[in-house]
C-alpha cells in the first residue's frame, strides 16, 4: 500500500515574539504549557558585528506558535504582564520552512 500526499499547505507556524531573557523565556513557556499551547523555540545568534553593537552575548530566542492558537497566547501574556523590554510581540509568518517539499 502506498501513502498518498495532498498538496495542502499545512506549515502554518508564525513567530510570535522575541525574547531576550531566559527566566521570561522559562515563565512564558510554562504559561504556554499549561494552556495547552504547542511552540517551538527558535535560537538566533547575532554576528561579531552585532555583538559589538549591542554589548553582552546579545543571544536571542524567537518562540514560533500555531496560527490557531493566537488568540490564546495572546490572552495568557496578558495575564502575564509582561514589559516590553522583556518581550516583543510580531506574529509574523515564519520565515523558513524546515521540512522540505516531496
Amino acid at each position: 500500500m502506498e501513502i498518498d500526499f495532498s498538496n495542502i499547505k499545512v506549515h502554518n507556524e508564525i513567530e510570535y515574539c522575541i525574547i531576550k531573557k531566559d527566566s521570561i523565556k522559562k515563565a512564558i513557556e510554562r504559561a504556554f504549557l499549561s494552556n495547552r499551547i504547542s511552540y517551538c523555540e527558535i535560537w538566533n545568534e547575532p554576528s561579531i558585528w552585532q555583538r559589538i553593537l549591542m554589548g553582552s552575548s546579545g543571544d536571542f530566542c524567537t518562540l514560533c506558535i500555531n496560527s490557531q492558537q493566537v488568540d490564546t497566547a495572546d490572552q495568557v501574556m496578558v495575564s502575564l504582564d509582561l514589559s516590553k523590554d522583556d518581550v516583543q510581540i510580531v506574529k509574523r509568518n515564519v520565515s523558513k520552512t524546515y521540512f522540505a517539499e516531496v
